[in-house]
């Protein structure tokens, strides 16, 4: 029986220095890694470079990609768990919309 799956929407910033490829690596990354995990990917928005309110890990800008996916919920901690340790993901934000 396939397990149940929720909608999330992730928005990371990545690191500034990455270029198109770099970032599309990221992109691509969490993709497949959403997939593999038995999710299934809506929609990716790249929102752009945007300089940030204050400076995270001595980064003053990121850029900025929304995510909006289907996953088992057993499986959002292991992906979070990933984010923290990519050192291109400067934050992360996974939230469950219409949750309520």
């Amino acid at each position: 029986m396939p397990e149940n799956t929720h909608d999330y929407e992730l928005v990371v910033i990545v690191v500034s220095q990455l270029d198109e490829q770099g970032i599309a690596a990221v992109i691509e990354r969490y993709t497949n890694w959403i997939t593999a995990s038995g999710g299934t990917v809506g929609s990716t928005n790249i929102w752009g470079r945007r300089v940030l309110a204050y400076a995270i890990k001595k980064h003053t800008d990121g850029v900025y990609v929304q995510f909006n996916f289907q996953l088992p919920p057993t499986k959002s901690r292991e992906l979070e768990r990933n984010l923290r340790i990519d050192e291109q993901v400067i934050r992360h934000l996974l939230v469950r919309p219409n949750e309520g």
